[in-house]
C-alpha cells in the first residue's frame, strides 16, 4: 500500500514535466584494485519549469548510493528515482537480428534438404523391395530380370549421386548454423542486458541544452597488476615495465575514453574498528565426539568460505601513463584514449616503465633442487610502488618464465628471480666412504658426508650463493656437531649454511660438508622438516 501511495504521488508530481529518454556516453573510467568509478555524459534539451530525464542504459551492478549528477547553473535536481526495467532482456540487438535471420535462413534450407534425402531414400527402399521379390520368383522372364538389373543399376547410382551431394550440402550448412549459434552465444555473453534506469527530476529556470554528467560506481569490473622483467645482462641495469590487465563485465562498452587505474582499492566499511573487552572463564571440556563434529563442520565452511574466495603480453613501448604518487594510492592517468569493451577477456595497458640498479647473484638449494636461479636484488624498492602481481621474465632478449612480485617484503634489498639457467650445473652427492655409524659404551655416533660440485658453463664469472643445512636437535640427549663446512656460515638457530663463491667461466668448485649426530644408542631417530 505505501509502495502504491509513493508511485501515485510520483506520477502527479510528473503531471506536469516533460519526460526524456537519454543514453549517456562513458567518457571516463577510474579503475580501482576491485570496482570502477564511471563517468558519462549526455546533451540534454530542458523547458523551463520541469523536466524528466530517463538515462536508460545504466549497468545492471552499480552501487545505487554512489550517483553523482552534475548539472549546470539554473537548474535543480528536484528528484533521482532508480528502476529497473526488466522488459529488455528479451530485446535483439540489431547483430542478434541478423543472426537470427541467417540462422532461420540456414535452418529452412537444411529442411528442405532433409525432404530431398527422406524421398530418395525413400525409393531407394522401394527399388530394394521390389528387386528381392523379382530375383525370387521363379516364373520371372530371364529378359525381364535382366531390364530389371540395368534399370536398378542406374538409378541406384543416380540415387546415391544425389544423396551423396544432397548430404555434403547439409554438412555444409550445418557448419554455419553452429557457427552462427556459437556468434550468437558470444553476443548475448557480452550483450547489454542493463536494467537499471534513472529517472531525474530537474527545474529549469529557462529553457536551455546542456551536457547532464553522471557518475556511479561499479563492481563488475578492477584491474590486475602485471610486470615485465628484462636484464640484458648481469652487468645492465634492470628493467621494470608495469602493466595493468583490467577486466569489465558492466555491459556497457567504454569506447575512447580517459582512463585511469589506481591502486585504491574501496570499501563499503569506513568504520574504524573497536576492540572490544576480552574474558576469561574456567573452561569446561564438551564431549569430544561433538566437539571434533563441530571442528570438522567448521572447517568445511572455512574451505567453502576459501574457494569462494578464490573465485598475455602486451607490445613493450613508452610509458603512456602520468604517475601520481597519492597518501593513500598510486594513481596512472593514461594519456591516450583507450577502448575497453564488456567482456569476459582482460585487456593489458602500459602503465609506466622504469629502469632500477639491480645487484646479480645465482642462487641454489641443491639438497632440494640442483637448477641455480638468477636473482636481481633491488634496493629502495619501496619506492617502485610494487603491488604483488605476476611478472614475466625476459634476460638477453629470450623469455625465461613467470615469477611472482610480492609487495610485502620486510628486508632491504627486494629479491626478484629472474629464472633458471641451465649453463649453470650442479649436483650434490653422499659420499658413502666418509659415512660412518660407530656406538661407543650407551652412545651412538652417526656421521653424514655430502659433496656438492658446481660447474659454470657461461662465459663469464659469476657469484653463486649456495644453501645447505644441518639438522636442529630439539631433544637433549640428541646433539649435532659440524665436521665440516668450510668458510660456509652457519646460522645456529635455523641450521641453514650459506657459502658464496666467484666461479670462473668453465671453472668447477667442490663443497663438502659433514656433520655427526650423537644420541643413545637405544633410541632411534628420524630425521623431519615443519
Amino acid at each position: 500500500m505505501k509502495s502504491y501511495f509513493f508511485i501515485l504521488i510520483l506520477s502527479f508530481s510528473f503531471l506536469n514535466a516533460q519526460e526524456i529518454k537519454k543514453e549517456i556516453t562513458v567518457k571516463q573510467a577510474t579503475v580501482f584494485l576491485q570496482g570502477a568509478k564511471v563517468f558519462g555524459n549526455t546533451q540534454v534539451n530542458l523547458k523551463k519549469g520541469r523536466n524528466l530525464v530517463k538515462i536508460i542504459n545504466l549497468p545492471n551492478d552499480l552501487d545505487e548510493n554512489t550517483y553523482k549528477i552534475n548539472l549546470e547553473k539554473n537548474t535543480t535536481l528536484l528528484s533521482i528515482t532508480p528502476f529497473n526495467n526488466y522488459l529488455k532482456a528479451n530485446e535483439l540487438s540489431e547483430v542478434e537480428k541478423k543472426l537470427d535471420v541467417e540462422l532461420k535462413k540456414n535452418q529452412r534450407l537444411i529442411n528442405l534438404l532433409n525432404i530431398k534425402i527422406n524421398a530418395l531414400s525413400g525409393e531407394k527402399n522401394i527399388i530394394n523391395d521390389n528387386l528381392k521379390i523379382s530375383t525370387n520368383d521363379k516364373s520371372t522372364p530371364q529378359e525381364q530380370l535382366i531390364k530389371l538389373t540395368e534399370f536398378y543399376g542406374k538409378r541406384m547410382l543416380e540415387i546415391e549421386n544425389q544423396l551423396y551431394l544432397l548430404n555434403e550440402e547439409k554438412s555444409a550448412l550445418n557448419e554455419n548454423v553452429s557457427k552462427f549459434n556459437k556468434q550468437l552465444a558470444e553476443e548475448q555473453t557480452n550483450k547489454n542486458l542493463n536494467k537499471k534506469e534513472l529517472i531525474l527530476e530537474i527545474l529549469a529556470e529557462n529553457d536551455m541544452n546542456f551536457d547532464l554528467g553522471v557518475s556511479y560506481i561499479v563492481a563488475n569490473a578492477g584491474w590486475v597488476p602485471s610486470y615485465d622483467l628484462k636484464a640484458i645482462s648481469t652487468k645492465k641495469p634492470l628493467e621494470i615495465i608495469y602493466k595493468g590487465k583490467i577486466y569489465q563485465k558492466t555491459g556497457q562498452d567504454w569506447t575512447n575514453i580517459k582512463l585511469f587505474v589506481s591502486t585504491y582499492k574501496p570499501t563499503y566499511n569506513q568504520n574504524r574498528p573497536i576492540l572490544s573487552p576480552l574474558y576469561v572463564a574456567e573452561y569446561t571440556a564438551h564431549n569430544y565426539d561433538e566437539v571434533k563434529k563441530g571442528y570438522a563442520e567448521k572447517s568445511v565452511s572455512m574451505e567453502s568460505n576459501s574457494y569462494q574466495m578464490r573465485q598475455d603480453a602486451a607490445p613493450v613501448q613508452i610509458p603512456v601513463a602520468t604517475v601520481s604518487d597519492n597518501q593513500m594510492n598510486v594513481l596512472y592517468e593514461l594519456n591516450y584514449k583507450q577502448n575497453i569493451m564488456s567482456q569476459e577477456k582482460e585487456q593489458y595497458v602500459i602503465l609506466d616503465k622504469k629502469t632500477v640498479d639491480a645487484t646479480y647473484k645465482y642462487h641454489v638449494v641443491p639438497k632440494i633442487n640442483n637448477q641455480v636461479f638468477l636473482m636481481a636484488f633491488v634496493k629502495n624498492w619501496q619506492n617502485l610502488n610494487l603491488i604483488s602481481g605476476e611478472a614475466n621474465i625476459y634476460f638477453e632478449e629470450n623469455y625465461i618464465g613467470k615469477t611472482n612480485i610480492t609487495s610485502n617484503y620486510v628486508k632491504d634489498e627486494f629479491p626478484i628471480s629472474l629464472g633458471v639457467d641451465e649453463r649453470i650445473v650442479v649436483k650434490r652427492i653422499k659420499v658413502e666412504d666418509k659415512t660412518s655409524q660407530k656406538i661407543l659404551n650407551s652412545n651412538k655416533w652417526e656421521t653424514e658426508t655430502f659433496q656438492t660440485s658446481i660447474r659454470n658453463n657461461t662465459k663469464e664469472t659469476i657469484e653463486l650463493e649456495i644453501l645447505d643445512q644441518l639438522p636442529i636437535s630439539e631433544n637433549s640427549k640428541i646433539s649435532v656437531k659440524s665436521l665440516e663446512i668450510g668458510n660456509g656460515v652457519l646460522d645456529e638457530k635455523t641450521g641453514s649454511i650459506l657459502w658464496s663463491r666467484n666461479i670462473s667461466s668453465g671453472a668447477t668448485e667442490k663443497i663438502d660438508l659433514s656433520y655427526e649426530v650423537k644420541y643413545p644408542k637405544e633410541m632411534q631417530i628420524r630425521y623431519y622438516q615443519r
